[in-house]
């Protein structure tokens, strides 16, 4: 019982204020020490924030449960900046990290696709097809490629639109917006005029507060205030169209991973998925709380996107995903793969999930509390 303990720790502390290089020769070696490896892994995300709380809660169970491996987390900036983390581990300075993968679009055209693709598919969805469409054997094969191993740990969910100082009533508004945002929704913005930037979540508020981007988004309602966004811009906006859930990857060096022995090996792919699933129900439970925060005590506009311009952003997010997708036989193939899961899943979540979520809403009478 001890050794769960931790997970739970790690689900009751992460409260709203804190649920905010070129390929190299050589792969970083592990540690040996008293009969064990050890492991350095870099995140790029902060310390206080929820995903920093994850990642340094599964290296805390994996410490307790392994005598043969041993995991030391260094949080974005006390090792190397955040966006750097994979450079690390391609450097040989760490044997994993923690991030998003359209984070690593400099080491690869197809990596993005595993993230996420605007109006694609949401959390429930992209676990599916992870977990039973193939989705990380294909992704793996991308990982593979550059010397890593890929494991999802960690989804979002469903993400906010982005935090503005005007209104965005026609898709003219992203006209001369510099806006952060990653990935394939960046792209997206881009052909509607604006200019998306990549930053790293610990540089997003001061970038915004000082006017170096004039708008961003970042995840969600209670990480976003976690963050402090609401004290740089007063306007809100959902849904998330760009990010309809994110995936979390923990990037293992190939050589590292082939070290360890097939328990280990299962130890770990276990821990992932059940961190994968801990990030995304803490995410949807503290959300809500967030949200009524964001409202009621800093003031907060919450605001919709109307359809035109969501239109005018779905006709741009096609064109990108057309485009991107047929770079090079290898985005093509992950493009496809995400892409025929898709268009199967969505008419069962939209007969399903979705009717649902409509006739929730109906006009009858249903206590909130008995």
């Amino acid at each position: 019982m001890k050794k769960n303990l931790k997970r739970r720790d790690f689900i009751k502390k992460a409260g709203l204020a804190g649920a905010a290089a070129t390929a190299v020769s050589s792969f970083a070696a592990p540690a040996i020490a008293a009969g064990h490896q050890e492991w350095i892994i870099c995140s790029a995300f902060g310390k206080a924030g929820l995903l920093g709380q994850a990642i340094q809660a599964f290296a805390d169970n994996i410490n307790s449960y392994s005598d043969k491996l041993k995991i030391k987390v260094y949080h974005a900036g006390e090792l190397v900046p955040g966006l750097e983390s994979l450079d690390a581990v391609r450097s040989g300075a760490a044997q994993a990290s923690y991030g998003a993968p359209y984070y690593w679009t400099n080491l690869s055209d197809a990596i993005e696709f595993v993230a996420t693709c605007p109006f694609g598919m949401n959390a429930m969805e992209q676990n599916a097809w992870c977990y039973y469409g193939g989705g990380i054997e294909e992704a793996d094969k991308i990982y593979n490629a550059l010397g890593l191993k890929f494991l999802p740990m960690g989804n979002t969910g469903n993400q906010m639109g982005g935090w503005f100082n005007k209104e965005i009533n026609t898709p003219d508004d992203y006209k001369g917006l510099k806006m952060r945002m990653p990935g394939l929704g960046g792209r997206t913005i881009e052909k509607l005029g604006a200019t998306p930037v990549l930053l790293a979540g610990p540089d997003v508020l001061p970038s915004l507060a000082s006017g170096a981007v004039d708008a961003a988004e970042w995840i969600c309602p209670a990480a976003d205030l976690g963050a402090g966004l609401y004290q740089a811009a007063k306007f809100y906006y959902g849904p998330g169209w760009h990010e309809p859930s994110t995936l979390l990857d923990l990037s293992i060096d190939l050589n590292a991973w082939e070290s360890l022995d097939s328990a280990t090996q299962g130890l770990v792919t276990n821990m992932t998925q059940s961190f994968n699933m801990t990030v995304f129900s803490r995410f949807q439970a503290i959300n809500g709380p967030a949200l009524q925060k964001l409202v009621g005590e800093h003031g907060v506009t919450i605001k919709t996107f109307p359809d035109e311009v969501l239109i005018a952003l779905g006709n741009a997010a096609g064109e990108v995903v057309s485009e991107r997708g047929s770079i090079n036989s290898e985005t093509k193939a992950i493009a496809n793969h995400l892409l025929s899961f898709r268009k199967v899943i969505k008419e069962w979540f939209t007969k399903g999930e979705q009717d649902f979520a409509r006739i929730r809403n109906l006009p009858f009478k249903y206590p909130d509390s008995v």
